[in-house]
């Protein structure tokens, strides 16, 4: 795109459309116009009609604006929108479009038809290695954002995802390098957490933003939303603000706990990479207190820009208003910098029948130019060939020319009864043959169209004859948890009071570490067509050795369940379970023990039980990690997960260890243990093992 051309960047927001307007500026950019609008009422609000009030908000901003001259760039909110990043082996660029196509069939968890994606390439020279990026969002979803533009006759010529935008606008503006440092995003339904290493991206929503806070306001002082929010804004100058802030602390605690959570699993992804600074955008920072608890809690720094730097803003009108609320554009301010071609990331989720359009547009004067001549050309040949078709026509002493036929019905009529009025030979024959073609093509596209219908039919077919492996899968597991002692299932049935009573009147008997229990805290499953492939990418997904591997650990063996090898590939479903058993006592090998003895071992029973598949593979994906294994890691580089609810990391203060508790007991966890665990559901019937000596075949 012209660089000379202005660009308009459109942030719709739950409770603002934030919008600014770029052209460049030597080594900066300028800011020509903005608008900063806030909604009547905040979109996510209950029983508000989404499309009345954004229309509003567009009439509003188009009455001041004029924006038929200017390129459009909007942006998607990131929570509508799919990222997935993978590493690629070393390979010609020119191969990598076709394996990044493969990548993203696999990783789409929606039918190609039904999304609009791209990629972007992240190459890291120092590593010889290139990331990529695949991003996507849903047709019907698209559609549905881009309405407020298409309703208006306003057409973008790119639509980016909302926590990319914000990315190209720090790395131009030099707030991010080659340092590892956390964004951090709060807007009003979600949060955009992005981790960057250099050329290296990652981004993750978290479904936690500022309506949080304000809902749980709300409840507590029983007020309408918008006195609520009202409140929560004016928090820090209100005479109850203590109390309001300790309505809030449960919301800052939950967002803090997926922030540590996130942080953790990418830093467990990237070896060596430390993630020691966080940098804090969107109006949710204006909350008195919201920095100093996120970094005491994360014990990141943090820190919050103060200005873009190279972005001039004073030929601007109301310059200061928009210096004043300039880091709340930050979304916007990426989006007009990628039309502007400044942008690191130049992905774009623009749908294909808007991006002809588009190009069309830009095409149309040349067309012109170009149409008149074809069309002048078109003349004298069609003047000629008329000329010549009735002196060839005179010549055979028949003067009538053949009819075109386009409509079936014409057709059908003239192979039924023949051609109408008295035609001569040659040109009856030619209708007739006319005729033939027509309804031939119209079978062709019958004929398509009927083998569409029949592989959606056959994809819903396979999907409703699953409906019955599900709840089976479901039994095999549940059939295998180990069962409670009688005196705990019964103060487990009569309820959490009952149950912190029988703990307490024998500590000894019902310690903690004493209880045969495992609680299922995750249970995921995907379909494949070969689970062994699929399975075995889940315990080795970089294909390097792995030091969680339970065969590596000593006193530790390899869990898998013997199966021989496999020449065929299996269709079934992978599963994954994330369970927590606070038995064992702190010890590995008695935790192994109970795990694969009690668990494992009945898991595997209870998947010969059923007729029409099995379980099969059962094995680890990395070893148990208990919070005191945690605790002696602490100013290591070591990250573990524990209680599939908190990351912790070489910055996690040591009296986080003892924050978390049992919620009915308020007994310490320390001692549990958490482990992931994977194994195949086969369809079909096991095959036979054969008897010792038997030969093969």
């Amino acid at each position: 795109m012209a660089k000379n051309k202005p660009v308009w960047g459109i942030d719709l927001g739950q409770c603002v459309l934030k919008a600014i307007c770029l052209r460049a500026a030597g080594d900066k950019v300028e800011a020509i116009d903005y608008a900063y609008i806030e909604h009547s009422r905040i979109l996510s609000q209950p029983g508000v009609e989404r499309a009345e009030i954004v229309s509003e908000s567009m009439k509003k901003f188009l009455d001041k604006h004029d924006l038929s001259k200017a390129t459009i760039v909007v942006g998607v909110p990131g929570q509508h929108t799919l990222a997935r990043f993978t590493k690629l082996p070393p390979v010609d660029k020119k191969k990598i479009p076709e394996i990044v196509k493969y990548e993203a069939q696999q990783q789409i968890p929606f039918d190609m038809d039904e999304v609009i994606w791209d990629y972007q390439t992240f190459e890291n020279p120092e590593a010889m290695e290139t990331e990529v990026g695949i991003f996507a969002m849903r047709r019907e979803l698209m559609r549905e954002h881009l309405k407020f533009l298409s309703d208006l006759k306003l057409e973008p010529a790119i639509v980016q995802s909302a926590p990319l935008a914000l990315y190209n606008a720090l790395r131009y503006d030099g707030l991010v390098g080659s340092e590892p440092v956390a964004i951090l995003d709060i807007g009003a339904q979600n949060t955009d957490l992005l981790a960057v290493d250099g050329n290296s991206l990652w981004t993750r929503n978290i479904p936690i933003g500022g309506n949080a806070f304000t809902e749980v306001l709300l409840k507590t002082f029983k007020l309408s939303f918008n006195k609520a929010e009202n409140l929560k804004r004016s928090a820090g100058s209100s005479k109850y603000a203590r109390q309001v802030f300790q309505a809030m602390r449960p919301v800052f605690a939950d967002l803090v706990a997926e922030i540590q959570r996130s942080i953790g699993f990418y830093t467990s992804s990237r070896r060596g990479v430390k993630l020691n600074k966080l940098m804090a955008m969107g109006n949710a920072f204006r909350l008195p207190g919201m920095p100093k608890f996120i970094q005491q809690n994360l014990g990141m720094e943090v820190v919050r820009p103060t200005t873009f730097s190279r972005l001039s803003a004073s030929g601007a009108p109301n310059a200061p208003q928009l210096m004043d609320q300039l880091l709340s554009f930050g979304v916007a301010y990426g989006l007009a910098l990628q039309g502007l071609d400044l942008a690191p990331i130049t992905s774009s989720l623009l749908p294909p029948e808007i991006a002809k359009q588009v190009v069309w547009q830009k095409k149309t004067p040349w067309f012109y130019g170009a149409a008149a001549s074809l069309a002048l050309a078109a003349c004298l040949i069609w003047a000629r060939n008329i000329s010549d078709s009735q002196a060839v026509a005179a010549g055979q002493g028949d003067g009538s020319m053949s009819r075109a036929i386009a409509d079936p019905k014409d057709a059908s009529r003239i192979i039924e009864n023949g051609p109408a009025g008295d035609l001569p030979a040659k040109a009856y024959a030619e209708q007739i043959l006319q005729a033939g073609q027509v309804l031939s093509n119209v079978k062709s596209q019958l004929e398509g169209q009927i083998q569409e219908q029949n592989t959606k039919a056959k994809a819903l077919a396979d999907l409703q004859s699953y409906k019955p492996v599900w709840p089976k899968i479901l039994k095999m597991v549940h059939a295998a948890l180990p069962p409670l002692d009688p005196e705990i299932a019964r103060a487990f049935n009569e309820g959490p009071n009952a149950f912190k009573a029988l703990v307490a009147s024998d500590p000894t008997k019902h310690a903690r570490e004493n209880r045969k229990q495992i609680f299922i805290q995750e249970f995921k499953a995907e379909y494949s067509a070969d689970v062994d492939a699929t399975l075995k990418e889940k315990r080795n997904p970089t294909g390097a050795s792995s030091s969680l591997d339970m065969g590596a650990m000593p006193g530790a063996q390899p869990t898998d369940v013997p199966t021989g090898p496999t020449t065929v590939p299996r269709p079934g479903f992978v599963v994954t379970l994330v369970c927590q058993t606070p038995y064992a006592g702190g010890d590995l090998q008695g935790a192994l023990n109970f795990i694969q003895k009690v668990f494992m071992a009945k898991l595997n029973q209870e998947g010969q039980k059923e007729k029409g598949l099995y379980i099969d593979s059962i094995c680890y994906l990395g070893s148990p990690v208990s919070l005191r294994d945690a605790q002696s890691r602490v100013g290591s580089s070591a990250s573990v997960t524990w209680g599939a609810a908190k990351r912790l990391t070489a910055a996690t203060p040591a009296a986080a260890f003892e924050e978390w508790k049992d919620p009915v007991t308020d007994e310490q966890m320390s001692k549990d243990w958490q482990f992931e665990l994977a194994f195949v559901v086969v369809l079909g019937e096991k095959p036979q093992t054969p008897a010792a000596g038997t030969p093969p075949g």
